[in-house]
């Protein structure tokens, strides 16, 4: 096996490039783990209640890995035109998802979202669907990915 660089980890795109941290779907991945850290959080099927800190980082790294999703799917409309589409709409609700828990744990202000969503994740139900959604969700584009991206 060759060196391992962005450029080699980014083997399903068609261009080629390196517009990501690491590999084209690495937001899915990290989608997934935040649902775990949300579903940890409810302690519904596993206790994980880790410090606040913690979660802001994991939302912090999600939204960022969202924003260069989207501007990658954005060079990418010409692939699969319906699936592109379909995949900025599921970015742009994770990216809503991962800016209410990041206002929630940090306690930041961002309008719109801290006013109309934050109260939602006062209720340990919606935190538990929300994680569920982020984990099914993602791990759904993972699935999908290389049949769609050849």
């Amino acid at each position: 096996m060759g060196r391992i660089t962005p450029k080699t980890l980014n083997m399903y795109s068609p261009k080629k490039s390196p517009m990501k941290f690491l590999f084209e779907f690495e937001d899915a991945i990290v989608g997934i783990i935040c649902g775990l850290l949300l579903i940890g959080l409810t302690g519904r099927f596993f206790p994980l209640k880790l410090s606040n800190a913690i979660y802001l980082i994991a939302f912090i790294i999600f939204a960022i890995s969202i924003i260069l999703d989207i501007i990658f799917e954005f060079s990418d409309l010409k692939v699969h035109f319906g699936f592109t589409i379909l995949s900025i709409i599921h970015s742009i609700a994770d990216f809503i998802i991962a800016l209410a828990f990041i206002s929630h744990f940090s306690g930041f202000n961002i309008p719109f979202i801290t006013a109309n969503l934050v109260p939602y994740l006062q209720n340990e139900i919606a935190v538990f669907w929300l994680g569920i959604f982020l984990v099914a969700g993602n791990a759904a584009w993972l699935l999908l990915y290389p049949f769609f991206n050849k």
